[in-house]
């Protein structure tokens, strides 16, 4: 039996058309401007579980797919439930929507923020700093620091923004522990 045989199976064309399913949903999402992203995944991610246990039911010379299939198919959609929870959770997390940016704007003393420069000097304006406010406006400021260099990717806090130069000195925050 060759690959092609193999995917022509009625147990495989459901994973096929499910897969193929997940893609128009990723597209017609970014057309329509919705949030399509969960369940896109849902099914991408069961079509490829489900051909993957058939192949292997298939490959292991266990028989015909045909009678797992209720099997299979269960398995492959609580995967692509469960991964598409986690997925959308950290997407939700780390990666909100932004509604707007607003550049160097003075008034937000006392934020934290990310140092998204190589470094940042203490020349005013030598580095860079952004955060997203709960409107979904993402904020990026020109900033500088007292004394030391402060690496990619540390915490500031913003201080009092020079007017005349534009840009706010910033001071670390200790680093997180991870749990």
């Amino acid at each position: 039996m060759s690959y092609l045989d193999f995917l022509r199976g009625w147990y495989n064309l459901v994973f096929l058309l499910a897969g193929a399913g997940g893609l128009a949903c990723f597209a017609w999402g970014r057309i329509a401007d919705r949030d399509l992203f969960r369940p896109a995944v849902v099914l991408v991610v069961a079509a490829v579980t489900g051909l993957t246990w058939n192949g292997a039911i298939h490959d292991l010379g266990l028989g015909s797919a045909a009678p797992r299939f209720p099997l299979v198919v269960l398995v492959s959609a609580a995967v692509g439930l469960i991964t598409a929870t986690g997925v959308g959770r950290i997407r939700d997390r780390h990666f909100r929507p932004i509604s707007a940016v607003q550049f160097n704007r003075p008034g937000h003393e006392g934020v934290e923020a990310r140092v998204v420069t190589k470094t940042t000097g203490t020349d005013p304006g030598t580095g860079r700093a952004q955060w997203q406010d709960t409107d979904g406006v993402l904020h990026i400021v020109h900033i500088h620091t007292a004394t030391d260099e402060i690496g990619f990717g540390r915490r500031v806090r913003l201080g009092p923004f020079d007017p005349v130069v534009e840009s706010y000195l910033a001071e670390t925050l200790p680093r997180r522990r991870k749990r």
